[in-house]
């Protein structure tokens, strides 16, 4: 049997996710969050990060044209939806910058796609479900 590629092995994750007893709906969009957002510690991936994580996510068929890596342990994101959180436009925004890596389209050459990468610390803003499930909706603010 062959490698799995990182589309086909995402896939295979909500399935068993989706399977288990008890699973919700909070825990698949959970799990989807994490595999579109959440990449702690930072992989090393060469010159090429963006490239490199966009393609292993399954993030460039089509090229999705911005995403954002945060290099924060899950209880950290937990915690945002929490006390390490305020609200902030329906959502949560983290109380202290969080480590991020911001992959921005910048073209594309054939089919692969050309991503410029920006890292950072910044404050995050997330969508949370029922007080501690992230789950959508993360965009960055650069002021306290």
């Amino acid at each position: 049997m062959g490698a799995l590629t990182g589309s086909s092995s995402f896939f295979l994750a909500l399935l068993v996710v989706c399977l288990l007893p008890g699973a919700s709906p909070h825990s698949l969009r959970y799990q989807t969050f994490l595999w579109q957002h959440h990449d702690n510690p930072r992989t090393q991936a060469g010159r090429d990060y963006c490239g490199t994580m966009m393609l292993r996510r399954g993030m460039t068929r089509p090229c999705k044209d911005i995403n954002t890596f945060i290099h924060a342990s899950r209880a950290q994101l937990h915690s945002v939806c929490r006390d390490g959180g305020t609200p902030y436009q329906g959502m949560r925004r983290s109380k202290r910058p969080l480590a991020v890596t911001t992959c921005e389209l910048k073209r594309t050459q054939g089919a692969r796609c050309i991503y410029r990468s920006h890292a950072a610390s910044r404050y995050i803003v997330i969508g949370c479900s029922h007080g501690m499930w992230p789950f959508t909706s993360l965009f960055l603010i650069n002021e306290e």
